[in-house]
Protein backbone atom coordinates (compact mmCIF):
# COMPACT_ATOMS: atom_id res chain seq x y z
CA UNK A 1 0.00 0.00 0.00
CA UNK A 2 1.22 3.47 -0.72
CA UNK A 3 0.67 6.24 2.57
CA UNK A 4 1.16 9.76 1.27
CA UNK A 5 2.17 8.01 -1.99
CA UNK A 6 5.36 6.20 -0.29
CA UNK A 7 5.32 2.09 -0.66
CA UNK A 8 5.47 0.91 2.33
CA UNK A 9 5.04 -3.07 3.68
CA UNK A 10 1.30 -3.53 4.47
CA UNK A 11 1.99 -6.32 6.67
CA UNK A 12 4.34 -4.35 9.37
CA UNK A 13 1.91 -1.75 9.89
CA UNK A 14 -1.54 -0.73 11.64
CA UNK A 15 -3.82 1.97 9.87
CA UNK A 16 -3.93 3.60 12.97
CA UNK A 17 -0.24 4.27 12.97
CA UNK A 18 -1.22 6.13 9.79
CA UNK A 19 -3.48 8.27 11.42
CA UNK A 20 -4.35 11.59 9.60
CA UNK A 21 -2.08 10.58 6.38
CA UNK A 22 -3.60 9.26 2.76
CA UNK A 23 -3.53 5.61 2.72
CA UNK A 24 -4.08 4.09 -1.10
CA UNK A 25 -5.03 0.31 -1.23
CA UNK A 26 -5.50 -1.50 -4.35
CA UNK A 27 -8.77 -0.64 -4.62
CA UNK A 28 -8.03 3.13 -4.76
CA UNK A 29 -6.05 3.17 -7.80
CA UNK A 30 -8.44 3.09 -10.82
CA UNK A 31 -10.24 6.87 -11.23
CA UNK A 32 -13.58 6.38 -11.96
CA UNK A 33 -13.31 2.87 -12.79
CA UNK A 34 -10.45 3.46 -15.36
CA UNK A 35 -7.51 1.32 -14.99
CA UNK A 36 -4.51 2.54 -14.60
CA UNK A 37 -1.57 2.64 -17.08
CA UNK A 38 0.50 -0.40 -14.70
CA UNK A 39 -2.71 -2.18 -13.89
CA UNK A 40 -3.29 -2.32 -17.67
CA UNK A 41 0.49 -3.28 -18.39
CA UNK A 42 0.21 -5.94 -16.17
CA UNK A 43 -3.26 -7.55 -17.90
CA UNK A 44 -1.16 -7.08 -20.99
CA UNK A 45 1.74 -8.84 -20.10
CA UNK A 46 0.41 -11.38 -18.35
CA UNK A 47 1.99 -10.33 -14.32
CA UNK A 48 -0.25 -11.68 -12.33
CA UNK A 49 -0.21 -14.23 -9.11
CA UNK A 50 -2.59 -15.04 -6.84
CA UNK A 51 -4.89 -12.92 -5.68
CA UNK A 52 -2.75 -11.88 -2.36
CA UNK A 53 0.49 -10.93 -4.15
CA UNK A 54 -1.02 -8.97 -7.40
CA UNK A 55 -2.25 -6.27 -5.34
CA UNK A 56 1.04 -5.95 -3.30
CA UNK A 57 3.10 -6.30 -6.56
CA UNK A 58 1.04 -3.31 -8.28
CA UNK A 59 0.83 -1.03 -5.22
CA UNK A 60 4.75 -1.49 -4.89
CA UNK A 61 5.19 -1.10 -8.81
CA UNK A 62 3.26 2.12 -8.23
CA UNK A 63 5.37 3.93 -5.84
CA UNK A 64 8.42 2.86 -7.96
CA UNK A 65 6.95 4.66 -10.96
CA UNK A 66 6.25 7.65 -8.75
CA UNK A 67 9.65 7.27 -6.69
CA UNK A 68 11.30 7.48 -10.14
CA UNK A 69 13.36 3.87 -9.73
CA UNK A 70 11.90 2.42 -12.51
CA UNK A 71 14.97 2.76 -15.05
CA UNK A 72 16.03 -0.50 -15.84
CA UNK A 73 15.45 -4.33 -15.13
CA UNK A 74 18.02 -4.70 -12.85
CA UNK A 75 16.96 -1.71 -10.50
CA UNK A 76 13.29 -2.68 -11.26
CA UNK A 77 14.24 -6.32 -9.75
CA UNK A 78 16.34 -4.60 -6.76
CA UNK A 79 13.69 -2.03 -5.83
CA UNK A 80 10.97 -5.02 -6.11
CA UNK A 81 12.52 -7.51 -4.69
CA UNK A 82 10.68 -7.63 -1.06
CA UNK A 83 7.60 -8.45 -2.63
CA UNK A 84 8.23 -12.55 -2.72
CA UNK A 85 5.83 -14.70 -4.39
CA UNK A 86 5.58 -18.98 -5.49
CA UNK A 87 4.02 -18.27 -8.84
CA UNK A 88 7.06 -16.77 -10.52
CA UNK A 89 5.66 -13.92 -12.70
CA UNK A 90 8.68 -11.67 -12.03
CA UNK A 91 9.95 -11.95 -15.60
CA UNK A 92 6.45 -10.70 -16.87
CA UNK A 93 5.84 -8.20 -14.03
CA UNK A 94 8.99 -6.55 -14.99
CA UNK A 95 8.26 -5.91 -18.41
CA UNK A 96 4.45 -4.62 -17.39
CA UNK A 97 7.21 -1.89 -15.00
CA UNK A 98 9.10 -1.04 -18.34
CA UNK A 99 5.96 -0.48 -20.10
CA UNK A 100 4.01 1.69 -17.42
CA UNK A 101 7.38 3.50 -16.85
CA UNK A 102 8.43 4.05 -21.04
Amino acid sequence: MLVDGVRIDSCLTLAVMHEHQQITTIEGLAAGGALRPLQTAFIRHDGFQCGYCTPGQIMSATGLLAEGHALDRATIQRQMSGNLCRCGCYTHIVDAILEAGA
